[in-house]
């Protein structure tokens, strides 16, 4: 026990350390700093706006992240995802003389510290924005922090540690979670769709006695109703059906054999984070399922043109062996995201509630998918891999088009999806949809040369994420400048002529960080 308490100090003191040691990590503390005096103002805004701050309001949002994090903390305890082990941890802890239940509660001790970060935001944003008392706050502190990561103890050694129950119970579990999640996403679906959609009708929703009565989940927020809005039956009820929920899997988890057969299981899930934390350094997401479950035909192509075309052809070879060919789960996202749109504008009647302004809801939110989705796997990253691509007798700006070309194609086919169905429920006319879809095409073409320029410039200096921050600094620049054209030529002629003005800009700005990017194409030590 001891030693791992000092493993888990000696750990921090070595972050703290090599974190002082990096530039990055004080221009990180400015930006978060930054961001979090942003958000404190924009939500006490908001609050005083809207006449948010209210007990009642605060309830609800509790509820909708319990109905959300519970299950889904559940659902990565029994796939055994939830707990990650750093390899050296994986060759440390597992061998030291200490009983398995002590090994997946030094694992989980990183989940209880964050319960008491977010204990502590809930209670100081309950007393400041949402009216409640502190006696209240410092309740449900005790409530959020100690009985709710008993909870989470028990339930991670019963799905890890229980060597009962077979393989085939756990998967039942996660199915059953998943049908319950969905179940509770096609019901608030129905009611934001067949009745009017505001904040009071989630109250009602979280209001209904068959909710609080669901088991643990609803139980959770019966405790939560009745430290914040007072006891009446049924959270009186829930509270005590909790607590004796929560002793019962305490003595479970308390007295329930494990000699650590979960070892393999965390080891393999360690292998398979480290090898996707590696994915990301590169720009590359990938979903796990996928990956394992991807299958490949035999695919040929015709080899037209010479020199860097190469390189464009071999990128065409393999998306052609994909059965998905070079779509992904980004393209099923912007359709979603698409439906979406248009699903709410026509049920809601944005039409007429937007008026004139209908015309940017499509390019807001694409800018906002945009921003937040912008590591999607591609296949140009690979090509600075490749010695043979510095070989090629052509200009780097050329090799460069040809190694992202294909991603302009997918972008084109993303920005229809995400576009169309919200144009055609919002009435948006031809010429504003074509240049909405290219406004999309330029934003994606910028995201991946500024990324590419970041990486040019920054190298390994400043680590990931200094490098994204440059790249957001750059996006930032091109998009503001791109907004001042578009706000001058939309007033001075036309909206539509506001859209052009804003893709030429931009595209300008992203050419010319193309340019300077294509230096990483000259030679490879040039993003050591």
């Amino acid at each position: 026990m001891k030693g791992l308490l000092y493993l888990y100090q000696r750990t921090i003191i070595n972050r703290i350390k090599k974190a002082l040691k990096r530039p990055v990590t004080y221009i990180m503390g400015i930006f978060l700093l930054l961001y979090i005096v942003m958000i404190y103002n924009s939500f006490h805004m908001m609050i005083q706006e809207e006449n948010f701050g209210s007990t009642e309001n605060l309830v609800t949002i509790l509820s909708m992240v319990i109905f959300w994090l519970i299950p889904a903390n559940l659902i990565s305890y029994a796939r055994r995802r939830g707990l990650l082990f750093r390899p050296s941890e994986v060759h440390f802890v597992f061998s030291s003389p200490v009983s398995p239940k002590m090994v997946l509660m030094f694992a989980g001790v990183k989940s209880f510290a964050i319960n008491i970060i977010i204990g502590i935001v809930i209670v100081a944003a309950g007393v400041m924005w949402f009216g409640a008392g502190i006696w209240q706050g410092l309740a449900y502190f005790l409530f959020f922090v100690v009985f709710e990561s008993i909870l989470e103890a028990s339930a991670i050694i019963f799905c890890y540690g229980n060597e009962r129950f077979s393989e085939k119970f756990f998967k039942g579990l996660v199915v059953a979670m998943y049908l319950f999640m969905g179940v509770i996403v096609a019901i608030a679906a129905y009611l934001m769709i067949t009745r009017e959609p505001s904040f009071g009708l989630l109250q009602e929703f979280f209001a209904l006695p068959v909710i609080q009565m669901v088991p643990v989940v609803g139980w959770n927020v019966a405790v939560t109703r009745l430290i914040f809005l007072g006891a009446d039956t049924v959270n009186i009820i829930g509270m005590g059906l909790f607590l004796v929920s929560t002793v019962l899997m305490f003595l479970t988890a308390w007295r329930m054999e494990c000699t650590g057969a979960y070892y393999e299981d965390a080891m393999k899930f360690a292998d398979e984070y480290q090898a996707r934390r590696e994915k990301q350094k590169k720009g590359v997401a990938s979903i796990p399922w996928l990956e394992k479950h991807r299958k490949f035909k035999q695919a040929s192509v015709e080899y037209k043109g010479s020199y860097a075309k190469a390189i464009y052809f071999r990128q065409m070879l393999e998306y052609k062996k994909n059965p998905t060919f070079i779509f992904g789960w980004n393209t099923l996202l912007c359709l979603g995201i698409g439906i979406l749109i248009g699903a709410v504008g026509y049920f809601n009647d944005a039409v007429n509630e937007f008026g004139p302004a209908k015309i940017f809801i499509v390019p807001g939110v694409a800018s906002y998918v945009i921003f937040i989705f912008s590591g999607y796997a591609t296949k140009w990253s690979k090509e600075l891999e490749n010695p043979y691509t510095y070989l090629i007798p052509d200009t780097p700006l050329k090799k460069l088009w040809y190694a992202t070309k294909i991603e302009h194609f997918r972008a084109i086919a993303d920005g229809i999806l995400i576009t169309l169905p919200g144009a055609v429920t919002l009435g948006i006319g031809p010429a504003l949809t074509v240049l909405t879809i290219l406004l999309y095409v330029c934003l994606q073409a910028n995201r991946l040369y500024y990324g590419m320029l970041a990486d040019a410039l920054v190298g390994n200096t400043l680590g990931n994420t200094g490098r994204n921050l440059v790249k957001i600094l750059f996006q930032g620049l091109a998009i503001f400048i791109g907004i001042i054209a578009a706000v001058v030529a939309g007033i001075l002629i036309s909206v539509e002529a506001g859209f052009f003005a804003m893709i030429v800009v931009m595209g300008l700005l992203t050419f010319a960080g193309a340019a300077a990017a294509s230096v990483s194409f000259t030679k490879m030590e040039v993003l050591e």
